[in-house]
């Protein structure tokens, strides 16, 4: 029998349909809810690709385990390395940024704050846990599950291995003490000449001198406040010779 394109298309969700839906409990009402939200532009078609390849990895998984992976996933394209599911049901709003600002919300639509309502934290928890495609942070035999849990928050694989291995880097460096150059004083004064006026702190200078003692610094500030001055000066005084010869 030949479909047309209508046939291919969702199937409208009207209000009586919403009422029927039980997302929560039932991965295929989960799954027409998230392709409406798909609809309304709050999740991206990644974001719903995304929890069709889990299924067809392990068909049948719990709705809720979905749920969050498809918000996990949402989270990523706002700039967020995971989803706190902590905060997303203390306040689902502002954590998921849905619905998005501006949104007239015509027409009927449930909420993800209304899905999350009456949700317990420790029961999403566990069964987020329970799933074959859930690892347990860096537990031995699981490195192949595509998500990830650690304590309160879901990742994806691959962005819980980024944050892996920019944590030990950051560690390394943390532990490896530095001695600042001797003539430090010097490099200083001729890298910051004429820097902040007489009596007051120079904090690029400070800021270069602190940054001199760890092989790990973060430099704050806002706009216009020199952070890119400090860091070439701070790279200025560990490739200046010793002296302050070739300045």
């Amino acid at each position: 029998m030949s479909r047309s394109l209508v046939d291919l298309l969702p199937t409208p969700l009207h209000a009586e349909h919403l009422l029927a839906l039980a997302p929560q409990h039932n991965s295929a009402d989960l799954l027409q809810l998230l392709d409406r939200w798909v609809e309304r532009g709050w999740l991206r078609a990644l974001d719903r690709a995304f929890v069709s390849f889990l299924e067809e990895r392990a068909p049948g998984s719990d709705p809720l385990l979905l749920l969050a992976a498809a918000l996990a996933s949402h989270q990523l394209g706002h700039g967020h390395v995971c989803l706190d599911l902590q905060q997303t049901l203390a306040e689902p709003d502002f954590a998921l940024s849905l619905p998005p600002e501006g949104d007239a919300l015509i027409g009927p639509l449930l909420l993800p704050s209304q899905l999350l309502a009456n949700l317990d934290l420790n029961a999403w928890l566990q069964r987020i846990s329970a799933s074959p495609l859930v690892a347990a942070g860096d537990a031995p035999g699981q490195q192949s599950r595509p998500l990830v849990r650690s304590g309160e928050r879901l990742y994806l694989r691959r962005y819980w291995s980024y944050e892996r291995r920019i944590d030990q880097a950051l560690r390394q460096r943390l532990s490896q003490a530095e001695a600042p150059p001797a003539d430090l004083p010097e490099r200083l004064a001729q890298l910051f000449e004429g820097g902040a006026p007489a009596g007051q702190v120079d904090w690029q200078k400070l800021a270069c001198a602190l940054a001199t003692r760890a092989g790990f610094s973060i430099i704050t500030g806002g706009p216009g406040t020199g952070k890119t001055t400090t860091v070439v000066g701070r790279r200025g005084v560990g490739e200046a010779p010793a002296g302050g010869r070739g300045r």
